[in-house]
């Protein structure tokens, strides 16, 4: 469940990066699925 949710934030993220960037809109992702992965990791670790 969670896999398919981190998928979905990831094609959202990338959506919205394309719209906001150039309007052109290519199955290219703009942001890979590991830098989402590492962006949302770092969003749910606590800081130390």
């Amino acid at each position: 469940m969670f896999a398919v949710l981190l998928y979905n934030i990831w094609r959202l993220t990338d959506f919205l990066l394309k719209a906001a960037a150039d309007g052109e809109m290519d199955y290219a992702p703009v942001i890979t699925a590991g830098e989402c992965v590492e962006l949302v990791s770092s969003a749910l670790l606590p800081p130390d």
